[in-house]
Formats: C-alpha cells, structure tokens, sequence
C-alpha cells in the first residue's frame, strides 16, 4: 500500500486577487493518470486541468498529494479549502460544493480469462467473486447492489493481480486506470474482455464555508473550467 508524505507544490503570483484566498489550498490523491507523483512533481491529467483554470483565474494555489481519506477530512474539517478529483455523492455534497465537472470517469467491468459466462444476471450477481478498490464508489456500488466482494485492494496493481491470479471473476475499475496498470504490466488494452458499465462526470469539491466566504469563486472557477477541456 503507498504511504504518503504529504507532497505540497507551490505556485506564487504578484497578481492582486479579488474573489479567492491569497493561496487556495487543494489536496488530491495518487491515483495515475488522473493524479501522479514523480520526481518531485504532482502530475496528471487531472492536475493539468486544475493547474490550467487557476493559471486563468490568476489564483495562487498549493497542492497537497496524500491518501484519499485523509484528502475529504481536511476539507471536510475546513484544513483544505477543496479536494479532486472526484464524482459528485450526496456525502460530499453536505459540506462541500461540486465543481462544473472536468473529466468523463468511465466505470469498466474487467473479467477474468477464466470466467466464461460474462452476462449481467441475477444470478451471475449472486455466483461471481468481485471488487474493487477499498473505500472508493465503485467499492460502496458493488456493496449496495448485492454483489459478492472480497478482499480489500488499496490500488490497481492490487486489482490487476488478483485478476490475473483468477482470485476474482470481475473488478469494476476506472477504465483509464485500468489501461495505465496494463500498460505498466507490459500488457495490451484488449489483454481482458470488458464492458462499460457507467459514465460519470468528475470535477473538484470546495468546502462550504470557503465557498460563502468566496461569492464569487465559484462562478469564475466554473467560467474557466471548458476553455481548460483539452489539457
């Protein structure tokens, strides 16, 4: 399992700043190719998008990479003004406020070469052995819809391994994710059958009391949101 040292990256500006704080604070998770760490950077697709709208709001800003729990506490608890990058639950939505959203978060079942029956069934619901990463939605989904889960993987190497040692019959994973472990594995794309599952919108919770205190941060931070799609 990763253990984080909090990791904080620094962005400075002479700019005078009207509807934000002198240094917005944002935590995030390693979670490639969303959110990554190396070589004493914080980068990603998700990062990138981010980075894109703060450069435009001209808002000075400090990243803080640290495990995903720890990320919704300190906002939750007012420590870190926001969180990303995440769907929108009805959890997160009673202390913080969800962003326009930023990325497509495709959900994928990845099934085991063994498993020859690959149909969404009642009673495949009941026969098959699934997961998913700990603690995240998809975890909470399989849990809420009568699915069997084992085991408690913390990231995808966990995942992908236990499918491959046939430990599972299926994981429902983030398809970019998935297909950044595969490649890490020297596998292809294709290397197991799949099948899309959901489509969901991803952007950045701010908490609630940063977001009254700030009127108009919001409404900026949206504005600045589609010229940064492509990033």
């Amino acid at each position: 399992m990763l253990k984080f040292t909090p990791l904080l990256l620094w962005l400075h500006s002479q700019m005078a700043w009207g509807v934000g704080p002198d240094r917005l604070m944002l935590s995030t998770q390693e979670w490639p190719p969303y959110q990554s760490y190396s070589e004493d950077q914080i980068s990603g697709l998700a990062v990138s998008r981010v980075k894109c709208v703060l450069r435009q709001m001209e808002q000075p800003y400090q990243l803080t990479m640290t495990n995903w729990a720890k990320a919704q506490l300190n906002v939750q608890n007012g420590v870190q003004h926001g969180f990303f990058i995440t769907e929108k639950t009805p959890e997160r939505d009673r202390y913080a406020v969800f962003s326009k959203p930023m990325i497509s978060h495709h959900w994928y079942w990845y099934y085991s070469n063994a498993l020859t029956d690959t149909s969404i069934s009642d009673i495949n619901k009941l026969k098959w052995k699934v997961s998913a990463k700990f603690g995240s939605q998809k975890w909470f989904y399989l849990h809420n819809n009568g699915y069997d889960v084992v085991k408690k993987p913390r990231n995808m190497k966990n995942l992908l391994d236990m499918l491959l040692h046939n430990e599972v019959d299926a994981i429902l994973v983030d398809e970019l994710a998935m297909q950044v472990e595969l490649k890490r594995k020297g596998m292809t794309p294709n290397s197991f059958r799949n099948r899309l599952v959901a489509t969901k919108p991803m952007g950045v919770y701010f908490n609630k009391r940063f977001v009254n205190r700030y009127p108009g941060f919001m409404e900026e931070f949206n504005q600045a949101v589609g010229s940064c799609s492509e990033q």
